[in-house]
């Protein structure tokens, strides 16, 4: 949780040593010590993510020679604002730069040293960190990180708790989450590392590990991790489509990303890119029904391909880091990745070479469902057939969006109100004040109507993009079919009145959050409508509340 708080923190270097030991409750410094005790003297050494440098003045002090950088300019300019005036045989040199341009030459350094700094970073950029530290280290050269790690046992159910409470203070910081260490043991060995020491705080919660790099005398070069081939055929496979599916696909659901194999794959073999959805890789998997073919995995943070180019989470950094971690351009004579259609909106073409001139591969958009993608490879179109560009939202795609977005929007935004209404109408019950239980079942099935006619309706909304128009149209649509059955059901025109404005309202947010799942419109078009629809909605929601209770009351 500590590295989760870290991102506020970094904004003030002057409290941050002090705010991060409360945090930690003083690991942070048990932590420093084994690194102190473990380093020696006389080495050169190089510190990524410095911070405000009390670690590497500590490190200097013992006569060593420290190189330390960070990101964050603020950071290095306080921690060379309070450089140590006792520095007699050591050496201590503050810079910013990363740890993907480490401002040191191969082969340099005896140590190098990153405390807090690895769960900022996405798995890819675990790899390429690992990499670039085997090269700049000497022959049997250490590198020492210490990080938060996922623990196990009971105490993995505590840590996610704890971190989904931090989590939410992020979001109301507007600050960008940090990453769980969940697969950094797998890289060690593959890149050329072996673990030489360990020690852990808190459960293992807090690790640091003293890694040696393990000299490779034929390539003189690190290598690169693969991860295991993942089965996605039978029930357990089955059983995690329907997870997400089934689940409202709010949860990340990440396999390790990576470059993976359909059939027997050789240097010539085609290459389709894809995100670490797990529902998406086994869909993928399945559709290729064993061509030879390679798959890279690209870190989508768990996101299907569609929502996560919308959110910035497939897009060309994550393409670029991909191509870079995995090694590609060494295990195939191809040129040409085939991505998905639906990652258009977030890869930018033109834009990868100028972020990275050395790119080593040209980018084509394959179909929009992967069920296309063996006759795409087969036949290479010049034009793609409207089957394979065309994303139609059909009735079996539209009743799994019933299920999806339905499942999404209980377990997002009514489940815990309407937990708590139950609770409150059960006590008023036992007390004999208010005998309506039944209301939040009613409230239910409203929900679960209201959507029912949305997605099997959607159709006859295509008059306009614009889902804020949408929304006012299965708003009204949605008014009169459940007026009528709320009339049935109690015969009071006062009740149906009343509830009118909530029959409403749960249609126009439902239809708006529906947006997501249709692929009828883009980012930018919902950007633009939010800020007005985010208003119509606060207006709605109240007046629909107030009005719904008033006619609870008077029934």
């Amino acid at each position: 949780m500590a590295v989760l708080y870290m991102r506020k923190l970094e904004q003030e270097p002057e409290s941050y040593d002090s705010k991060f030991t409360t945090l930690t409750k003083g690991v942070n410094l048990e932590v420093r010590d084994w690194i102190l005790d473990r380093i020696g003297t006389s080495k050169s050494i190089l510190e990524l993510g410095c911070g405000t440098g009390s670690l590497a003045t500590q490190m200097a002090l013992k006569q060593n020679n420290v190189l330390a950088i960070d990101i964050n300019f603020q950071m290095i300019n306080f921690a060379m604002q309070n450089y140590p005036s006792d520095l007699k045989d050591g050496t201590l040199l503050y810079q910013t730069g990363t740890f993907t341009n480490m401002p040191v030459s191969e082969n340099s350094q005896d140590i190098i040293v990153s405390t807090f700094m690895l769960s900022e970073l996405r798995p890819f950029e675990q790899q390429i960190f690992l990499r670039n530290a085997w090269k700049v280290l000497k022959p049997s050269g250490r590198l020492i990180v210490a990080a938060e790690f996922v623990p196990n046992g009971f105490w993995k159910l505590l840590f996610k708790i704890k971190r989904w409470r931090y989590k939410k203070k992020l979001r109301r910081l507007k600050l960008r989450s940090t990453f769980l260490l969940k697969w950094f043991f797998r890289y060690i060995e593959p890149i050329g590392f072996k673990i030489n020491a360990k020690k852990d705080w808190k459960h293992g919660t807090i690790q640091a590990l003293e890694l040696v790099k393990m000299d490779d005398k034929e390539s003189n070069e690190p290598g690169y991790y693969q991860p295991e081939q993942k089965k996605f055929k039978g029930i357990i496979s089955q059983l995690r489509i329907y997870r997400c599916i089934y689940t409202g696909q709010v949860d990340l659901v990440p396999i390790d990303p990576g470059l993976y194999k359909s059939g027997n794959p050789d240097k010539t073999s085609p290459i389709v890119v894809t995100a670490n959805y797990e529902f998406t890789f086994i869909k993928v998997m399945r559709d290729l029904k064993g061509l030879d073919a390679w798959v890279l995995c690209v870190d989508s943070n768990g996101i299907n391909v569609w929502c996560a180019a919308r959110g910035n989470d497939f897009g060309n950094n994550q393409l670029i880091e991909a191509v870079e971690a995995t090694g590609l351009k060494n295990i195939t004579e191809k040129k040409t990745l085939i991505l998905p259609q639906l990652s258009a909106g977030g890869v930018a073409t033109p834009e990868l070479q100028k972020k990275n001139k050395e790119f080593p591969f040209r980018v084509v958009f394959g179909p929009v469902w992967s069920k296309d993608l063996p006759d795409f490879i087969k036949n290479r179109p010049a034009r793609k057939p409207d089957k394979m560009k065309l994303a139609k939202f059909t009735l079996k795609h539209r009743f799994r969006g019933f299920i999806t977005h339905t499942t999404f929007l209980l377990r997002k935004i009514f489940l815990l109100p309407l937990f708590a209404l139950f609770l409150i109408l059960f006590a008023l019950s036992l007390i004999g004040l208010f005998d309506k239980l039944w209301w939040v079942g009613e409230l239910l099935l409203w929900v679960i109507i209201s959507n029912i006619l949305i997605t099997f309706l959607f159709p006859i909304s295509k008059f306009t993009r614009r889902f804020i128009y949408k929304g006012i149209f299965f708003g009204t649509l949605n008014s009169i079919a459940l007026g009528v059955l709320t009339y049935y059901l109690h015969n009071s025109i006062v009740y149906m009145l009343m509830s009118i404005a909530f029959f409403f309202w749960v249609s126009f947010f439902s239809t708006m959050s529906l947006s997501g799942f249709t692929m009828a419109t883009s980012p930018s078009e919902i950007q633009e409508e939010y800020p007005i629809f985010s208003i119509i909605n606060k207006i709605l929601l109240t007046i629909s509340l107030i009005s719904m209770v008033v006619g609870i009351i008077l029934l």
